[in-house]
């Protein structure tokens, strides 16, 4: 039977149901259950998980041919529990595919580009069938001639920019055609010769609206841009002024993402994902996921159940390798190139939420301390899944020529376990905040990609008002505004711990980035907001502390800099930048 086409029988406990919030629910019923050919919903939240749950297990017999459709149930509950307990997700294409016809169950993917335009159409021409069946994609443009160099015919080369605003429509024309979906990431080094044509591609409106951009550095550059006068100081201050003013583009720093290249013969890691947690191969893809940490929280006791943590960590090691088994791809390639590493990314969701209910806020040395303990909690657990599973399964096929493998330690099923994705989807389908993000604001308004507009409070400030026996006016003040600060009916130490993104410094962004990157085996979705009056100087500094930090990348978001805003904060609609603090910097998690 082809599990993509598993029809689930009942599961162990029928009883137990999923807990969804307004906003969650909302959410499954626009995208994820299943609709008839009159685009009815034919599937309640229960099934959809029930589904899912089937559809991995079935991965199970393929390597226990005794396990028998009881083992395969008693699985398939385990996956059903952890997920409605809103303690693990996989990914939404896992969620929206698992157990259909033709299910492609990963988000993200890299395709190589040559310089040509056999290479340069034939990309685009896989783009287009990744973003047809719902994924996003990355590209390195580094390989590519500049604008006016000479080809073999005696004409001009085009350039990269030019061909990335080919991309760009033919995004735009897949999208149009009922997918709803098209995200890309292009990547430049910054030594190429078109890189400041590359940087300022994003400048004047709606230009390159279905790309992120980023510009790969290395720690040479980095070093040589101390000196404005360099090209280098030229280059990374226009960076930043484009930045300040679009949004695009952020960097990426070569030699931080190579030391983590799990496989060094395999090639050099040169572009990422769109959102850029995810440094791949060309023709990777990397099945992703979100552990909520704030399902992991002990109230009353104030401390992370660890224990717990850990297992969900490894279930959810172990749901995810399954998922690689049981996804269609898009391409032949792609199948062989995850199929080859086996790369795995599970990340932290209700970070945010977890430092409200532990009492510590945001932008403080306990917080920093919290995340990367459990990081590295994280890592452990995913790292020790992935072991035990390549004793039962084998280790992924590349392992021979890995770090690890010179290293002389244990074979993994997978060449990479963690990630940081932004988790903007699944956050709210488990009822807590996106990825690693302070929360944005108390209180907002989201406006939807079908249109329609989605009032939340956030469930921190209803908890700890009751927590902290605050009034009606209090909670009434921080829904009008969005935020706690500076309310008289708000004391200052519940102010402190329900503090929110655009009243955290720079540097506690960055410190909070980095404690996780420590412990993570890919990259960080992490946005650093910065306030409407912040200057070209504070997103540069940005760029150069994410660096000493030993940060792989950087998005800086200074509020209110782009045309196109998702969120409006309060019941006073003020204009502000989307709740999963990615903004125009698409996601796919």
């Amino acid at each position: 039977m082809n599990p993509t086409e598993v029809v689930p029988p009942v599961i162990l406990d029928d009883r137990v149901e999923p807990s969804l919030d307004a906003h969650g629910l909302y959410m499954l019923r626009l995208r994820y259950l299943a609709r008839d050919h009159e685009d009815r919903i034919i599937e309640e939240p229960r099934e959809l998980f029930r589904r899912v749950a089937f559809a991995l297990a079935e991965a199970e017999r393929r390597f226990d041919p005794q396990l028998g459709d009881a083992g395969v149930l008693r699985w398939a509950d385990r996956f059903y529990r952890l997920m409605i307990s809103g303690g693990f997700l996989p990914n939404a294409p896992t969620l929206l595919g698992a157990g259909r016809p033709r299910g492609q169950l990963h988000a993200c993917f890299v395709l190589p580009v040559s310089d040509s335009v056999e290479g340069l159409l034939g990309a685009l021409r896989e783009a287009g069938i990744v973003h047809a069946r719902g994924g996003g994609t990355g590209f390195s443009f580094s390989a590519v001639r500049p604008r006016g160099a000479p080809v073999a015919t005696g004409g001009k080369a085009n350039g990269v920019v030019a061909f990335m605003r080919l991309f760009d429509h033919a995004t735009d024309l897949i999208r149009s055609g009922g997918t709803g979906w098209g995200a890309n990431m292009a990547v430049i080094a910054a030594g190429h010769p078109e890189v400041f044509e590359f940087v300022r591609a994003k400048a004047g409106g709606d230009a390159m609206r279905n790309f992120n951009c980023s510009v790969l550095v290395d720690d040479t550059f980095m070093e040589s841009a101390r000196d404005p006068a360099t090209r280098a100081g030229a280059l990374l201050r226009e960076i930043a002024a484009q930045a300040w003013a679009t949004g695009d583009p952020g960097l990426l720093f070569a030699d931080r993402i190579e030391r983590d290249n799990p496989v060094p013969p395999l090639g050099r890691l040169e572009a990422t994902n769109p959102c850029g947690e995810a440094p791949l191969l060309p023709y990777e893809a990397c099945c992703l996921g979100g552990l909520n940490a704030a399902a992991f929280v002990d109230p009353k006791a104030r401390e992370i159940r660890w224990p717990e943590l850990d297992e969900a960590a490894k279930l959810g090691l172990r749901m995810m390798d399954n998922v690689i088994d049981v996804s269609t791809y898009p391409l032949p390639l792609i199948a062989t190139a995850t199929h080859r590493t086996r790369k795995v990314g599970i990340g932290v969701m209700g970070f945010a939420d977890a430092l409200v209910m532990l009492g510590v806020p945001y932008d403080s040395n306990a917080a920093e301390e919290i995340a990367g303990r459990l990081m590295a909690s994280i890592a452990r657990a995913t790292h020790a899944a992935s072991e035990a599973l390549a004793v039962l399964r084998g280790p992924f096929p590349a392992f021979g020529a890995s770090v690890s493998a010179s290293q002389g330690d244990p074979p993994r099923r997978n060449a990479t376990t963690t990630s940081g994705p932004p988790n903007s989807t699944i956050g709210p389908i488990a009822g807590c905040s996106p990825g690693i993000e302070p929360l944005f604001a108390l209180s907002y308004t989201k406006q939807l990609e079908n249109g329609d507009r989605l009032r939340t409070l956030h469930p921190s400030v209803r908890r700890i008002a009751h927590e902290y026996g605050l009034s009606e006016t209090a909670v009434c003040g921080m829904e009008a505004s969005g935020s706690a600060h500076e309310l008289a009916d708000v004391p200052a130490r519940v102010g402190r711990i329900l503090v929110t993104a655009h009243e955290i410094a720079p540097e506690w962004h960055l410190r909070i980035q980095a404690a996780f990157q420590r412990h993570t085996d890919l990259g960080i979705s992490k946005t650093i907001n910065l306030p409407h009056e912040a200057s070209v100087n504070d997103v540069q500094s940005a760029y150069v502390r994410a660096h000493e930090l030993g940060c792989k990348g950087v998005t800086v978001y200074r509020d209110g800099c782009a045309d196109r805003q998702f969120i409006a904060v309060g019941a006073e609609q003020r204009e502000a930048v989307a709740g999963d603090g990615q903004t125009q910097r698409f996601t796919c998690v």
